[in-house]
């Protein structure tokens, strides 16, 4: 799976902007990448300069109004595709921030969009019995892989996530979420982490975009319903 952003088309407007649920937002200069499947990629910049834009971008949150183009494997498609095959590791401001942690993953992988079984999910995604019966949004450090467990249940290809400091990695106990991130690229699934600097991120990615900026002319962009 290879998704190619293509900003060729781009006329006038030179930036994009997005406001977040969260009450984050974020500024984008238009530019050309390319992401392939079996990766995690480290997306870095400050705060409201453009990595957290283009992980949401990927999730399929925000639609382009300036002719900015995504292609999957050279077929042009729209936020609406990507939403559907994308996962936002931070569950908070999600549809499923209330789901069960068991109970949920349970009920996905009786869809069979995946061969595991629940015990197989637990173990690779580092889950603790103890919090099986927690909703998501009530768990701390456990909290991005469990729903990356739960994603994973549910057949999504693109996992993201909204932007953090550097430090915020630290305290995900580095060792086992890589070995979750493993686990992911193992399955051919992309993983795309917006952070502040590349200090920490560089033992969990195979790619660090750094994110350029040009301040010009900035145009609204609208996430998705």
């Amino acid at each position: 799976m290879i998704i190619r952003i293509d900003a060729g088309k781009c006329k006038s407007i030179v930036q994009g902007y997005a406001q977040f649920e969260d009450g984050m937002s974020d500024y984008f200069y238009y530019n050309d990448y390319n992401f392939g499947s079996g990766k995690a990629y480290g997306l870095v910049s400050e705060y409201q300069e453009g990595c957290m834009y283009l992980s949401y971008l990927l999730g399929g949150r925000i639609n382009s109004i300036d002719d900015l183009e995504i292609f999957l494997d050279d077929k042009k498609i729209l936020a609406h595709d990507l939403y559907e095959m994308s996962w936002n590791l931070e569950p908070s401001n999600e549809k499923y921030k209330n789901k069960i942690v068991k109970k949920s993953i349970e009920e996905a992988l009786n869809h069979k969009y995946v061969k595991e079984s629940f015990e197989e999910i637990s173990k690779a995604f580092y889950l603790t019995e103890a919090r099986f019966d927690r909703k998501l949004k009530n768990l701390s450090g456990e909290r991005w892989r469990a729903s990356a467990a739960l994603g994973y249940s549910l057949g999504k290809r693109i996992f993201f996530a909204p932007y953090k400091p550097s430090n915020y990695f630290q305290y995900l106990s580095e060792t086992v979420f890589t070995n979750v991130i493993s686990f992911l690229k193992d399955k051919d699934c992309l993983v795309v982490l917006p952070v502040g600097s590349d200090r920490v991120i560089k033992g969990l990615t195979d790619e660090i975009i750094y994110i350029l900026q040009k301040p010009n002319c900035i145009e609204a962009y609208k996430i998705c319903d």
